[in-house]
């Protein structure tokens, strides 16, 4: 639990920095959008703790669709709706589901060595560094919508639960 409050913290700041820094928000917004996540933080509500949603959905400093252009405009990154994914279990990728939560990040396909990520925090270094060195392998990065990764990370939990339940009847 630890490692995942301290993971949300760092992706966290390091997104709100990068943000600021291509001009995507202001230092006031992005000082309003902290005190609504450490608030979210000290109310133990890790799924609610995010800044990208803060800065989009409640203070409405933020256009999604901004970002996104910027990802593939300035980043270079494919973007990807998750929608239209074909999704699997994260288990054989040995991945925690609450990690993807708390990074806004999910790898959704593996062919070979190779891992298809789609990330909400793309501009987060350590988001990327976390990933990259526990998935062990050569990483393709997409961006996405947070309506996208949040409907993707609630099918995966339904896919979770039916494997457990299967488990437990055999």
């Amino acid at each position: 639990m630890q490692e995942y409050r301290a993971l949300i913290l760092r992706s966290n700041r390091f997104l709100g920095s990068a943000l600021v820094e291509r001009a995507l928000v202001s230092v006031d917004d992005l000082e309003a959008a902290n005190g609504k996540f450490m608030e979210a933080i000290q109310a133990s509500e890790l799924k609610r703790a995010s800044i990208l949603s803060t800065l989009l959905f409640e203070i409405k400093a933020l256009e999604e669709q901004a970002l996104l252009e910027h990802l593939v405009e300035e980043e270079s990154l494919g973007l990807i709706d998750l929608n239209h994914v074909e999704l699997q279990s994260l288990r054989p990728f040995n991945v925690d589901i609450s990690l993807c939560w708390a990074t806004s990040t999910i790898p959704f396909d593996k062919i070979e060595n190779t891992y298809m990520v789609a990330s909400c925090y793309c501009l987060s270094a350590p988001v990327i560094k976390y990933w990259e060195e526990h998935l062990n392998g050569r990483v393709i990065w997409y961006g996405t919508s947070t309506s996208s990764l949040i409907r993707a990370l609630e099918r995966i939990e339904e896919m979770h639960q039916a494997e457990d339940a299967a488990a437990v009847e055999e």
